[in-house]
């Protein structure tokens, strides 16, 4: 179910039925709101079904560099002749290709086939090679509006009001953080209630606190995610800021996690 950006649903929506649709598209905005599924939404609607498409490639390679040899795989494909209207290629993440791949890129976007239709989805779009965005009508996804993610939470997932009317409040726009954040709900609120004992408690205790909770990289890194999510909606910032710095460590491995959670526990 998508939600929220009515203007852009309404605007492919009378593009589909005139079918006067650009060779690509950039999907930009924040992490969250919608876009892949927007572009599978529309891939649905121009060349049919998602699951076994011969008309729909997707490249979705999370967080990793997608490579030369996939955008020289997708010109190909691109090229063939469609069994429906459209050949249709999703790009998510497209700020991770690297310079030979976009430039691999370019070429499909300098010499676009007929029938088919290309969607990049980015919430790092500055990282992208201005050639290519050059080449691709932008469309700006906002972000969510409280409302529409608490009705979405109520309705659609079964959240209790008072836990979504939190999660909405916490996640800035971006659903599948709300989501991510109601299903770990009961871990989120201990996190806190960890937090606000280690500000009030003396350096010794919090010391052994992160004795305590420093022996798996993975949940440290996850409760300082939540300290983070919880402290930026604080009117004072400071301690957002030290969990942020807290946060960049714990993302690096060849760096001693313990020494760094004391450091932050010395100094809030």
């Amino acid at each position: 179910m998508f939600i929220g950006n009515q203007s852009i649903q309404g605007y492919f929506n009378k593009l589909i039925k005139s079918e006067d649709l650009n060779h690509a598209y950039l999907f930009y905005g924040p992490e969250g709101v919608g876009k892949k599924l927007f572009a599978l939404m529309i891939s649905e609607a121009l060349s049919g079904a998602a699951v076994n498409n011969p008309d729909l490639r997707i490249i979705d390679k999370g967080n990793g560099e997608v490579h030369i040899a996939e955008i020289r795989d997708l010109r190909s494909f691109i090229h063939l002749t469609p069994f429906g209207k459209y050949k249709v290629a999703i790009i998510n993440n497209a700020h991770n290709l690297g310079r030979d791949g976009s430039n691999a890129l370019l070429k499909i976007l300098e010499e676009p086939p007929g029938k088919s239709i290309l969607f990049l989805i980015s919430h790092l779009p500055k990282m992208m090679l201005p050639t290519v965005i050059s080449r691709c009508q932008l469309l700006r996804f906002r972000p969510l509006e409280k409302g529409e993610i608490y009705d979405y939470l109520i309705n659609e997932n079964k959240i209790k009001k008072d836990v979504a009317e939190i999660c909405a409040k916490l996640a800035h726009g971006s659903l599948s953080s709300a989501i991510e954040l109601a299903n770990g709900f009961d871990n989120f609120q201990k996190d806190i209630n960890l937090l606000d004992k280690l500000v009030k408690t003396d350096l010794k205790e919090r010391f052994d606190i992160a004795k305590r909770i420093s022996g798996s990289s993975e949940d440290l890194r996850k409760t300082a995610e939540n300290w983070f999510i919880y402290s930026a909606s604080l009117p004072d910032k400071k301690i957002a800021a030290k969990i942020l710095c807290l946060n960049d460590i714990l993302s690096r491995p060849q760096f001693n996690h313990r020494l760094a959670l004391e450091n932050f526990l010395i100094n809030i």
